[in-house]
């Protein structure tokens, strides 16, 4: 049976800790950013910390910018730097208080539950 952990995928990954994943800066206010290529190592509210295939650090901001992220999968995603704005957990509730949804995904399928829905599952 697979396991029901909430897998990256493209419509879920703003929602994730975004360390650890591989990042294109595609555009960016700052001009000396655009194109920079490496691992994001660390994620603050407002900057990403981005590790260069040389070792340098890099602070991104995450305003006003477009990423490319690549998923475990291997899969790329275009995500606009104002949809990954703030921590993780703070990302997380946001999505809930604005869309009034659970998302879950079970068995590779995405299903959507709201409040009123049943689960059909004794919790």
């Amino acid at each position: 049976m697979e396991n029901s952990v909430l897998r990256r995928t493209d419509w879920n990954v703003f929602v994730h800790v975004l360390a650890g994943l591989p990042i294109i800066v595609i555009s960016h206010p700052d001009p000396t950013l655009r194109g920079l290529q490496g691992r994001i190592v660390r994620e603050t509210r407002n900057i990403l910390v981005v590790e260069t295939p040389s070792g340098e650090l890099k602070k991104v901001l995450k305003l006003n910018a477009l990423f490319l992220l690549q998923l475990p999968s291997g899969e790329w995603v275009l995500v606009r730097g104002e949809k990954i704005r703030g921590t993780q957990p703070d990302r997380l509730r946001r999505v809930e208080r604005v869309r009034g949804v659970k998302w879950l995904v079970r068995e590779g399928k995405k299903h959507r539950y709201t409040w009123a829905q049943s689960t059909g599952e004794d919790m």
